[in-house]
């Protein structure tokens, strides 16, 4: 799978001040016409992101989608990806105040209301997001709408430009942690007290191998942060979020009960399935706004690459 060491575009810190600084002076106007150029050359020069989005793509469009069709999708999914990146460093370069995000960030009523119900139980609540559309903007105005303080398990080791990009997403109402012994002991400690964590699980992550069924075929995405809501007996609710040309909208289910039985590893993967059950609703949704590059997918024959590949 992608190696997530290998420091390239936002991986490093230098590439994200210069968008950072980029996007505070550049006006839409300005960006849509830089977008329509980084597209075309992306879908021109075909680097190891597009291979990679497109090796995805293949997957899950339905069956009998025409190459036409694959191809249209994969445009608008750079299309996409390359505003959703403008509207976050434009958003950040002035403030991480959700209140001031143009687009606006919503949360739908009926996920404002399981929401509050899972924190009015005092089990905790651990919240799974999907990388759809803007995750990163959506992630910080979670932080507004969440009832208490939320800890955001992010990626183990973080690069440069992943580590800057935590800086800016914590607010008042929220951290990001990369992964360790000490941040994971924290989030338990944390469900267990009756508070939230968040954090994300259609993504690979490196030296994943744990193979599951994403839309029905064998994937290999992460399934150990199930350990924490299973070990604290704390709820858990899927999220995504989406685009429609005005605001971006955040949607989430009902909180998930989890079973347990006496086989831990049958724990965990069952409940991980289940989570993808819900993550693969929500790609359906919107596939040209699921912004994962990495290929995650066994090779069953369609172009496969194992090239790092990250907007």
């Amino acid at each position: 799978m992608a190696d997530r060491n290998d420091e390239t575009f936002f991986k490093r810190v230098g590439p994200t001040r210069a968008a950072l600084a980029l996007s505070k002076w550049l006006p839409p106007v300005a960006a849509e016409a830089l977008i329509r150029v980084f597209v075309r050359v992306v879908v021109t020069v075909r680097p190891a992101n597009y291979r990679g989005a497109s090796d995805n793509l293949r997957r899950i469009l339905p069956n009998g989608t025409s190459e036409r069709e694959h191809r249209r999708t994969l445009y608008r999914l750079f299309y996409h990806a390359a505003k959703s990146y403008y509207h976050l460093f434009h958003n950040l370069a002035y403030s991480n105040d959700p209140r001031t995000f143009r687009p606006p960030v919503r949360l739908t009523d009926d996920t404002h209301r399981f929401i509050d119900q899972a924190v009015k139980t005092g089990r905790g609540l651990f919240l799974v997001g999907s990388h759809t559309s803007n995750f990163d903007l959506a992630g910080i105005a979670m932080m507004q709408y969440l009832p208490k303080p939320v800890q955001v398990l992010s990626i183990a080791n973080p690069t440069s430009g992943y580590e800057f990009m935590n800086q800016m997403r914590t607010n008042d109402n929220g951290f990001v942690t990369p992964i360790t012994p000490a941040s994971l002991r924290d989030a338990i400690q944390r469900l267990r007290d009756g508070g939230i964590v968040m954090t994300g699980g259609d993504h690979p992550v490196a030296g994943g191998n744990n193979p599951v069924t994403f839309f029905g075929r064998t994937a290999y995405l992460p399934t150990g942060y199930m350990k924490i809501p299973l070990m604290t007996d704390a709820l858990v609710i899927t999220l995504a979020n989406y685009y429609d040309g005005e605001a971006y909208t955040i949607v989430g289910n009902r909180p998930m009960e989890l079973e347990h039985t006496s086989d831990r590893a049958h724990d965990i993967k069952t409940h991980a399935q289940r989570v993808l059950s819900q993550m693969e609703a929500f790609i359906r949704r919107a596939p040209d706004q699921w912004m994962v590059f990495d290929p995650i997918f066994a090779n069953d024959g369609a172009d496969h690459t194992t090239h790092t590949a990250e907007v």
